[in-house]
């Protein structure tokens, strides 16, 4: 054992730049692992941080049963239980602050007394018929100290409406319930009770110095009877529960990024593989000699992989630094871009960010070499030390691995086609796979046959030198799949994201506006003709039109608001088809009117209206907001003067929809009862969190993409090397260092062009099937091609292989045809 120490050591002293190639894998693989650990352990940190961080402070928590409270007398009998501190109990109700500009916000809840918010300005409130308002209520609402706010209760609850004074601003901030600007009103207990109604108690917070587990035994003992219908848990116990109602009990995030981390590994393990075959194979004759003076061949293969477990060791010892610092960039980038927006990102590096990528780094390192250090060492000495060897290693299991690869190629096929079908996402997970790996296996048949096809029309206005570059291209079956898997598995992955993401983008789009047809919905009691033109002027509007409306009274005593449908409702709809058609004698009834009114399509009605009646057919549909919607003559049949009820507004694609949306509340401020509604938020909320999801996707796949492209580097040059005395042999024949130079650069094109071909047509199936199983049981999908983005792809692939065969052609052309042909 301790000279095949001493020999592995030696190699890797001496040949220590041949390790660079696959060390470099290495190290983005494994960075790759390290920083998806580290950035699930972050993103699990901050959302337990921003959904139960408030529990930090405490022992325990007393929780009601299930859709139930905590009697009022309780904080008292946990207060008087020995070794309690002090009881934080939290009391919340609904109700509604009435606003002049209509906005409402889910509304009381407790000051803390434990870990009370800092005050901006005033005070806290101390009786029961005042409130303090957070930052973002304050200035939404455009309230502060002193003002007069009316408070309606919660139907249902007895306490009705009560006018509360504003004695205070409070900063929330800090308080990760409230994080992000979440709106908050606080009260005194006494004052929920008398705003909202609401006796008993959501939950009590435990404030003990006797630990957590004890004081969770001493309240429980305390409560008694009692305690059989409540739950006290510890307040790790508590924070737990919280982040599972949030996350639904599944580790998401987690299964999303490692998810990528998979990918990179096995991108890695592919570029280590190859590079390590053609290493072993370069080094074929100074095995055969090692073999020849008396070494075994356990020797030579615990030689082999003694240097594999050195380059795993060192390399991924690298690879999981380089891990750590690139997610703590991200997170700190995270932070500075998005602001307020993401809440508090805590850094968190788990112990298995360290271990786990250090063990897989070294196991793929192992595997990946394991192959070809086994076949290496089954040639025959005799043979590898012959100077005219062709040192190409042959597997007996070629057909196997072929009729394997076809198998699960088709296999693969029909699992996607029935993903998009069913749709399901594992089955078209599974599908992705399986396919990916058939067409890896039958790689060796599949790749040659393309080269030469596309050698036909590529290299044919090279004459020759193209001829020749296609023969060497495909001489080799194995290598030359080697060559293009690496850029075969980036561009599938790029062109997948590509396309995945322009279809899912349009599918959400044509869904949100069919679902939420209008931008901006201006309602109000009667909407003067200033106010319209007002909405009109205001920057980021593109187009609005005016419904004209009356309240009317059915037979059976439903009253409901109507307006007259135009033709001019096509320029400020996002979906013309949204709206169902009015025909004169139908009204359309809005889904949840109707089911509210027990109402259905066909039902006869008689609309009472200020100057008539109207007998009517009932078409339950999409509406606008609550409004029923009539045509213009039966309008004139009910009122003789519809007065303007609601105004309509598309909003321009590229403004800021907050700030347009503020300014056409500010426009309608003035008009009784005005409310303003609509799907510009909805709309943009969505796209942001899709456009987030795509850019977190698209850079954690650079990783892999950035490993493919080394991996096409990598066995180019390796395999241009070990070819020196076929290239010196054509030099001798005639070949100048021009044409070498050339033909070393067209079969590098080719087989990159391989690769994009492959990729490109892998990468639209699978990014089309991905959406289809995602969407497809909600909404429909068509196909969308980014047709920009995948020439783009394609460009740099072609680039990537042209200048991955730069260095390693100069090489080549530099040595004499006479050195490059005396034997070693």
């Amino acid at each position: 054992m301790t000279d095949v120490l001493t020999l592995s050591l030696a190699t890797l002293r001496h040949q220590a730049r041949q390790y660079l190639a696959p060390g470099l894998a290495v190290v983005l693989g494994v960075a790759f692992v390290a920083a998806t650990l580290v950035l699930t352990g972050t993103m699990s940190a901050s959302v337990r941080e921003a959904v139960a961080g408030q529990y930090a402070p405490y022992a325990a928590v007393v929780v009601p049963p299930e859709d139930d409270e905590l009697p009022a007398g309780l904080p008292e009998q946990v207060a008087d239980v020995d070794g309690v501190d002090a009881v934080d109990p939290v009391r919340s109700g609904a109700g509604l602050l009435r606003t002049a500009s209509g906005e409402s916000f889910a509304l009381v809840t407790t000051e803390s007394q434990v870990a009370p918010h800092p005050v901006l300005e005033g005070r806290a409130p101390t009786a029961s018929t005042e409130i303090a308002l957070s930052e973002t209520v304050a200035a939404g609402t455009r309230l502060g100290v002193g003002d007069t706010v009316a408070v309606a209760a919660a139907s249902g609850s007895d306490a009705g409406v009560v006018d509360a004074r504003v004695v205070g601003i409070v900063d929330v901030g800090g308080d990760p319930r409230y994080g992000g600007g979440t709106p908050a009103v606080f009260a005194t207990p006494e004052g929920v009770t008398d705003l909202t109604g609401t006796r008993g108690w959501d939950e009590i917070a435990v404030v003990s110095s006797a630990g957590e587990a004890g004081t969770v035994e001493a309240v429980t003992a305390a409560l008694g009877t009692k305690g059989a219908d409540l739950t006290v848990r510890s307040a790790t116990e508590h924070a737990d529960a919280k982040v599972a109602e949030f996350t639904g009990g599944t580790d998401f995030l987690a299964a999303f990024f490692l998810a990528f981390a998979v990918i990179a590994l096995f991108v890695s393990a592919i570029v280590i593989a190859n590079t390590f075959a053609i290493l072993l194979a370069r080094r074929a004759r100074e095995t055969a000699l090692l073999r020849a003076v008396g070494s075994t061949r356990g020797q030579v293969v615990r030689a082999a992989l003694v240097e594999a477990l050195v380059v795993g060791v060192v390399f991924s010892a690298g690879g999981v630094l380089l891990g750590i610092a690139l997610a703590a960039g991200l997170v700190a980038a995270g932070e500075a871009l998005a602001g307020d927006a993401l809440g508090e990102l805590v850094l968190n590096v788990p112990l298995r960010a360290v271990l786990v990528p250090m063990v897989l780094g070294v196991v793929v390192v192992l595997l990946a070499a394991l192959r070809p250090v086994l076949r290496s060492s089954r040639v025959a000495p005799l043979e590898a030390l012959r100077t005219d060897a062709a040192v190409t290693l042959r597997t007996r299991a070629g057909r196997v691995r072929l009729l394997a690869g076809l198998v699960l190629a088709v296999a693969g096929a029909g699992a996607l086609l029935a993903s998009g079908s069913l749709p399901s996402v594992p089955v078209g997970v599974v599908g992705g796979l399986a396919s990916f790996t058939g067409i890896l296996l039958t790689g060796t048949v599949l790749v040659p046959w393309a080269t030469r096809a596309l050698g036909l029309v590529a290299a044919a206005p090279f004459g020759p030198t193209g001829r020749l570059a296609v023969d060497n291209a495909v001489r080799n079956p194995a290598r030359a799949a080697a060559t293009t898997s690496a850029l075969l598995v980036g561009v599938t992955l790029v062109t997948m994201t590509a396309v995945g993401a322009a279809t899912a983008r349009t599918a959400v789009t044509d869904f949100i506006d069919s679902q939420y047809p209008v931008d901006v919905l201006v309602q109000g009691e009667s909407i003067p003709d200033a106010t319209v033109d007002a909405v009109a002027r205001v920057d980021g509007v593109r187009a609005t039109t005016r419904l004209t409306g009356t309240e009317v009274t059915t037979t059976d005593g439903i009253d409901a608001a109507v307006a007259a449908v135009g033709d001019d409702l096509a320029p400020v709809l996002r979906d013309a088809e949204a709206l169902p058609d009015v025909t004169d004698g139908t009204v359309v009834v809005p889904e949840e009117g109707a089911e509210a009114a027990g109402l259905s399509t066909g039902d006869r009605l008689v609309l009472q209206g200020p100057d008539g009646r109207v007998p009517l057919t009932v078409e339950v549909g999409t509406a606008l907001g609550d409004t029923w919607l009539v045509t213009a003559p039966t309008l004139a049949g009910l009122d003789d003067a519809p007065r303007t009820g609601s105004v309509l507004v598309r909003l321009g694609d590229d403004v800021d929809t907050a700030a347009t949306v503020d300014a056409v509340k500010e426009a309608a401020a003035g008009v009784d009862g005005a409310q303003v509604s609509g799907a510009a938020p909805i709309r943009e909320a969505n796209m942001q969190v899709l456009d987030i999801a795509l850019a977190v996707v698209l850079a954690l796949l650079a990783i892999s993409v950035l490993i493919a492209l080394v991996g096409i580097a990598n066995t180019l040059s390796l395999s241009v090397i070990e070819r020196t005395r076929e290239s010196a042999l054509l030099r001798a024949l005639g070949l100048t260092r021009g044409q070498l130079r050339g033909m070393l650069a067209i079969e590098s094109v080719l087989l990159a062009l391989v690769g994009v071909v492959l990729g490109s047509v892998l990468g639209v199936a699978y990014g089309l099937a991905g959406v289809r199983a995602l969407f497809g049981a909600h909404m429909a999908v068509a196909p969308t091609l980014p047709w920009g983005q995948l020439a783009a792809v394609a460009l740099v692939a072609v680039v990537a292989g042209l200048v991955a065969s730069v260095l390693p052609a100069r090489r080549a052309a530099r040595v004499s045809p006479a050195q490059a042909l005396a034997a070693e």
